[in-house]
């Protein structure tokens, strides 16, 4: 039999994981699974380090990085380009898109810079409509309701000066790119960005929110299995 690959999980603004929750046993058949997490801190390079730290010690394994972790996935790649295998772009992008969000949040308290006035608009949890994010649907409002306010603000405030554009022409692995097309986040320019300066991308669009992996579950489950295998020369 043969050994499963492994498959870095890397969360988005949460931090937890938990988000993943709806996908894990549907990729555990496939691969061996490594969550990181994030707690709060200073910097991007921070977060970077963090991930780092995370990693299995030999080299081959592939990442899935969701959302904020996609330009922590990106310079990981870039510095890191013999031990990673090919992996997965989901609701990603290169430079920020928090700049507005981010002077919004400097002009209010941070008792009231709550992820759960924003979680209709942002995370889109009312207009979905998807057999997956049925049963799933509460998940991501109680994980980000949880976030205290004044970490959620500082969080916003480091990643929106986040621009890891300069570094995409040297991760060289073959990448999928996760994109939906009613995403409120990621703008159509912000994928366009990543897909244009890789130098082995793959994009698929589907009609889903910023949320993909949550409510699209099995569709992105397919598209990530597909492209691991066939780019690792797998087609067991």
């Amino acid at each position: 039999m043969n050994q499963k690959s492994k498959l870095v999980l890397m969360p988005g603004l949460d931090g937890t994981g938990k988000l993943f929750s709806p996908i894990i046993p549907l990729l555990e058949p496939y691969f061996e699974l490594i969550v990181v997490t994030y707690p709060d801190l200073a910097s991007f390079d921070n977060y970077v380090d963090c991930a780092q730290n995370q990693l299995p010690s030999t080299p081959g394994y592939s990442l899935l990085a969701e959302s904020f972790s996609g330009p922590v996935a990106i310079a990981i790649m870039a510095n890191r380009p013999d031990q990673i295998g090919p992996s997965v772009l989901c609701s990603a992008f290169a430079r920020s898109p928090l700049v507005a969000l981010n002077r919004m949040a400097n002009q209010v308290p941070a008792g009231m810079f709550s992820i759960g006035a924003l979680s209709d608009f942002c995370l889109e949890v009312g207009d979905v409509d998807s057999e997956d994010f049925s049963e799933t649907q509460p998940l991501p409002v109680h994980v980000t309701e949880q976030l205290d306010g004044t970490v959620l603000k500082h969080k916003i405030s480091v990643l929106s000066r986040i621009d890891v554009s300069a570094l995409l022409p040297q991760v060289t692995v073959p990448i999928l790119q996760l994109q939906g097309l009613q995403d409120r986040i990621v703008s159509t320019g912000d994928a366009q960005l990543v897909q244009q300066n890789l130098p082995a991308v793959r994009r698929v669009d589907i009609d889903g929110p910023h949320l993909l992996l949550q409510s699209h579950s099995r569709e992105c489950v397919e598209q990530i299995v597909a492209h691991i295998r066939s780019e690792s020369g797998d087609s067991a």
